[in-house]
């Protein structure tokens, strides 16, 4: 009796959190507490699994079917995440490939973000977290690569292109976060490219002012009338009905989408020792660095490397635009 007790809370709540869509969602603790969905799924699996073993357990049916019902909301949503989509399949089209890396700058190391760098080429790639200093050290060691260059003046972004910068500005949109704006010229096509870093919702202030950040950029990609693409660390996971939001709203699509969820953080390539607070956080392998891009564009590959030395895996995109 006792367990059975225990366990229908439980299942309940595996339950309501599974279910992505729920208007729940849009309040801070479950956004906090949504960060764990692969894991609530992992653990609902675990669960039912158990109980269809425990044969004795008294109302073990009706928690099984809570639980499945749970395990198939989980399942279908992560799911839809590896399915193809036919638009990617579709001839044709110049290819553009862009990466997005969050580097952190208090673990920044010239010598291995060059490495990683040349180690991934690609065409356009955005920067995220570097002080000017180091984002500089940097330009130096690849400007055979990437000639083009604008260092956003907030915000701790950098921008570096095989292809002409036509031009770069830093805007806030409204909001307190300032976000880098540029059109490169690919081959005589105008791509508008925008690296953002809105602040991690560890608390009610931050959580409301980078929802603000996403609705400000969801409206600008909705207003553009050239390719678009919009990367960088946005602090939102894939499962978060803030990221549905800003999909339905920008009209954009993410990458990710029919190439799995590809968690970015946390990680810890180079295996250095770990904070105490560090400690929980590396199980969490969450996607919260994202590329979206306008509905004109295929993707072919989504590729996620180590993370070298930073926390966070850099998010590498092969593009074609029709």
């Amino acid at each position: 009796m006792f367990l059975s007790l225990l366990l229908w809370p439980i299942a309940l709540v595996l339950l309501l959190l599974s279910f992505t869509p729920g208007r729940w969602y849009k309040l801070w603790p479950f956004e906090i507490i949504g960060a764990g969905y692969l894991w609530f799924a992992a653990f609902t699996l675990i669960l039912l699994v158990s109980l269809l073993l425990l044969r004795a357990l008294p109302h073990r049916r009706k928690l099984i079917i809570v639980l499945a019902l749970a395990l198939g909301l989980y399942a279908s949503f992560i799911g839809s995440w590896y399915v193809p989509r036919l638009r990617d399949a579709r001839p044709g089209g110049v290819p553009l490939t862009v990466m997005t890396y969050n580097v952190n700058y208090q673990r920044w190391d010239t010598e291995a973000v060059t490495d990683l760098v040349r180690s991934h080429p690609v065409d356009v790639f955005g920067l995220v977290e570097p002080f000017k200093e180091q984002a500089a050290e940097l330009r130096d060691n690849v400007q055979d690569l990437y000639p083009h260059y604008y260092r956003a003046t907030g915000g701790g972004l950098s921008l570096f292109s095989r292809y002409p910068i036509a031009e770069a500005t830093t805007e806030n949109l409204g909001t307190r976060y300032h976000s880098l704006f540029a059109i490169v010229d690919v081959e005589g096509k105008p791509v508008r490219v925008v690296v953002a870093h809105p602040l991690a919702p560890v608390n009610l202030y931050n959580f409301v002012n980078r929802n603000e950040a996403m609705v400000a950029l969801a409206k600008y990609g909705a207003d553009q009338q050239i390719t678009t693409v919009i990367m960088g660390d946005f602090n939102l996971t894939s499962w978060s009905i803030y990221f549905r939001d800003f999909i339905r709203h920008s009209g954009l699509r993410s990458v990710n989408l029919g190439h799995g969820i590809n968690p970015t953080w946390f990680y810890n390539g180079v295996r250095r020792s770990l904070y105490p607070s560090e400690q929980l956080m590396q199980f969490l392998k969450i996607p919260i660095d994202h590329i979206f891009v306008s509905q004109n564009v295929s993707v072919d590959a989504v590729i996620t490397p180590s993370s070298g030395v930073s926390d966070h895996r850099p998010v590498i995109s092969k593009l074609r635009m029709m």
